[in-house]
């Protein structure tokens, strides 16, 4: 039983990572921000491989993940709150627990919290999108709801290293 929990854990969390796309319109060309700097996680947190992220980490321990995308060269320029409602469009059932305008790296911010269920699972997500130079940041941090909180501030201290250029 516990490794079909743990399956079932890391088919939930690429749902969600998969919840942050891009849509590149034609002629568009987006790339990852250069230069970016962070600290890994690290403790239970190992890299893994996610096509919709520049970087992501899961958790051994809880199945959780944090991640970051950056998207620059998108001429459409979308608002920090559009950024943020592609990210929590893989939620169904999607409750916003807390949102709040804040500055990260110097730029305006959006940092939300937000509850929902992917395939009738209950999950929770933690969302920091910001702009910078050009690209749109996208940082998030999620999990099986239950387990949520109890690596948090793995995530707060994952944002507080991280420096885009």
């Amino acid at each position: 039983m516990g490794v079909m929990r743990n399956h079932f854990k890391y088919f939930i969390m690429s749902l969600l990572l998969t919840s942050c796309v891009s849509v590149e319109l034609p002629g568009n060309k987006m790339t990852s921000a250069k230069g970016v700097e962070f600290q890994d996680p690290g403790g239970s947190y190992d890299s893994i491989k996610a096509k919709n992220a520049d970087k992501t980490w899961q958790s051994k321990k809880s199945g959780n993940t944090i991640s970051y995308l950056s998207e620059c060269g998108n001429t459409a320029d979308p608002s920090l709150q559009s950024i943020e409602s592609d990210s929590l469009s893989a939620l169904s059932n999607l409750e916003i627990l807390k949102t709040e305008t804040t500055t990260f790296n110097g730029r305006g911010a959006r940092q939300t919290i937000a509850a929902g269920t992917v395939d009738g699972v209950p999950v929770a997500l933690a969302l920091l999108v910001f702009k910078k130079n050009g690209c749109n940041y996208t940082l998030s941090y999620g999990g099986l709801e239950k387990q949520f909180n109890s690596e948090l501030s793995i995530f707060e201290d994952f944002k507080k290293n991280f420096k885009a250029p």
